[in-house]
């Protein structure tokens, strides 16, 4: 097997032509009292000199505890195996060939290539670190091997004209239009109890597997967020995605995209407190820049959605802390 390498992505943001892209993820406090590590993991690719350019985005969260104590790494390798496979995949999108078909391939060409890419990093991971006798002890009786890696798995691959959506497990992939109507355009998992979750790890990953297939023109999508199920779990609205998506087009009115970034850490940070969710928080998202909501001078108040997440967004404050510290890994 060859050996994995590490792939273009890390906090932070990055741009191609008419889209920014920004990711950050804050530590659960929850976590930070248990002792437990973070287990959410972002990372992006941004490939402007390409033709045409493409961007990707990959969120994911590993279930953590008992049977999936490695799940930290887990997250980590979903990340590698998403944006290893990115490149391929917008190829693919930009070679006008027709949605159905891109449909399909996404179905029996992406899906089987991310989790078989993701055991194949698990079994490597595993070689270069044996189980502990802790760890071995912890096992479940004839239990895969990717069981303790388990994790949740969000792929965003943007390529005009298409943009692919693919998840497996919890968190949300909300798309937001310029005058702050949001959508979830990823169809739900009905095994989804708020208690358990699909994951990469089970043996029929391939069948919980939910895509969707975005024509970005025709949608005037105006932005997209990524996010763990920490972030949806503080808002106070319910359904909160629609209140989130009126926010962000206001504030993106209002200060503009690059304050969008900055904030967007601090959004996190005050998810994952004690005074939110308490757990990892994870958010990526891609803002059009191309007759962006910051120069549109028609969107008025009234095409702006009515009522906010008290808890997240309203309440954050503007200006970041002294000396933030680093996240922790």
């Amino acid at each position: 097997m060859s050996e994995i390498r590490p792939i273009p992505g890390q906090l932070g943001d990055g741009e191609i032509p008419g889209w920014r892209v920004f990711t950050t993820v804050a530590r659960g406090a929850t976590h930070r009292l248990d002792g437990r590590p973070l287990q959410d993991a972002v990372g992006f690719a941004t490939y402007a000199a390409d033709e045409p350019p493409w961007l990707a985005v990959v969120v994911a969260d590993g279930h953590g505890g008992y049977p999936h104590f490695r799940s930290a790494r887990g997250s980590q390798l979903a990340v590698e195996a998403g944006l290893r496979l990115a490149q391929e995949t917008a190829a693919g999108l930009a070679a006008g060939r027709p949605g159905r078909e891109i449909s399909l391939a996404a179905r029996t060409e992406l899906v089987p290539g991310l989790i078989g890419y993701w055991r194949r990093a698990v079994e490597q991971d595993l070689s270069e670190h044996p189980w502990t006798g802790r760890e071995q002890r912890m096992l479940l009786p004839d239990g895969d091997m990717t069981v303790p890696y388990g994790s949740t798995l969000l792929l965003a691959v943007l390529a005009t004209p298409w943009l692919l959506l693919c998840q497996i497990g919890d968190g949300e992939v909300v798309m937001v239009g310029a005058h702050g109507n949001a959508s979830l355009p990823v169809p739900a998992d009905p095994w989804l109890d708020g208690y358990s979750t699909t994951s990469l790890c089970q043996p029929d990953a391939a069948g919980s597997f939910r895509l969707a297939l975005v024509d970005v023109a025709a949608s005037q999508a105006a932005a997209v967020l990524l996010a763990t199920d920490g972030f949806g779990n503080a808002q106070a609205a319910d359904p909160w995605y629609q209140p989130v998506g009126g926010d962000l087009m206001r504030l993106a009115r209002e200060h503009g995209i690059d304050w969008l970034g900055e904030q967007l850490p601090l959004w996190a940070a005050r998810c994952a407190s004690a005074e939110g969710s308490g757990d990892d928080t994870t958010v990526a998202l891609l803002l059009r820049t191309e007759n962006s909501p910051a120069g549109d001078a028609t969107v008025s108040e009234e095409d702006l959605t009515a009522g906010r997440s008290t808890l997240t967004w309203p309440t954050i404050p503007v200006v970041p802390p002294a000396n933030p510290a680093p996240p922790e890994r």
